[in-house]
């Protein structure tokens, strides 16, 4: 059987007990990053006081190598053994890795099910206060700068269908302050929340226009909901 596992954003008691129940009795476990993940594998049994049901093989498991990686996974399941993937936090396939593997289980009808946990996006919508009913996930905004004039100009012609919808993108802290000025450029008057280090010690949800949000420094994982 293969799962996909939700982990915890920031905040590891937000991890599930369904989830930690899930990695113990897999055969196989697969990761972004084999070291960060065994330290928070360990601080999640030692949290819910439970171990391993049986030996287990971490494998990396990120964007580049995912389609690499498929033969030996699809090969541990027709051996039936069990086998869960996790990223390095929130659910798997939402901006990381997992669709392709998903895409081809679906393909040859190999069974699969998802164990539930926190996704950033979602909570960063909760968060900014504006959600409205219309929501558009635009995952992780472009590195260029021409496409991100595309993007910001393809939300204004989506807002003109559909009034009042949400947007939310991750951006990263480098880039976040152009961002911010190419919306002002074109939107001065949309209403943006910056969610950064949710769920950890040193989140900030920060609120206002976008001329009032340009000069400020951002650090983390950030999450930016945009309204027009």
């Amino acid at each position: 059987m293969f799962y996909l596992v939700g982990t915890s954003l920031g905040n590891i008691k937000d991890t599930s007990f369904r989830a930690v129940e899930t990695l113990i009795k897999v055969d196989v476990i697969l990761c972004e990053d084999t070291r960060t993940f065994s330290v928070y594998y360990q601080k999640v049994q030692d949290l819910f006081k439970i171990q391993p049901i049986k030996p287990q093989k971490l494998i990396s498991y990120y964007q580049k190598i995912e389609f690499e990686k498929l033969p030996l996974v699809l090969a541990y399941l027709n051996e039936n053994k069990d086998v869960a993937l996790v990223t390095e936090s929130g659910m798997p396939t939402i901006s990381d890795p997992g669709s392709i593997l998903i895409n081809q289980l679906i393909k040859i009808e190999s069974p699969f099910t998802i164990i539930p946990g926190p996704t950033a996006f979602v909570n960063a919508l909760v968060l900014s206060g504006l959600f409205s009913g219309k929501l558009l996930f635009c995952g992780f905004f472009p590195k260029k700068i021409s496409q991100v004039y595309q993007c910001i100009d393809t939300m204004m012609q989506i807002d003109k269908i559909y009034p009042k919808t949400s947007f939310v993108f991750y951006e990263s802290p480098h880039r976040i302050n152009k961002t911010l000025e190419i919306i002002n450029q074109l939107i001065p008057n949309a209403d943006i929340c910056v969610c950064r280090e949710m769920t950890k010690k040193f989140e900030e949800i920060i609120r206002g226009k976008p001329s009032q949000l340009i000069d400020k420094k951002y650090k983390g994982e950030i999450s930016v909901i945009l309204k027009l």
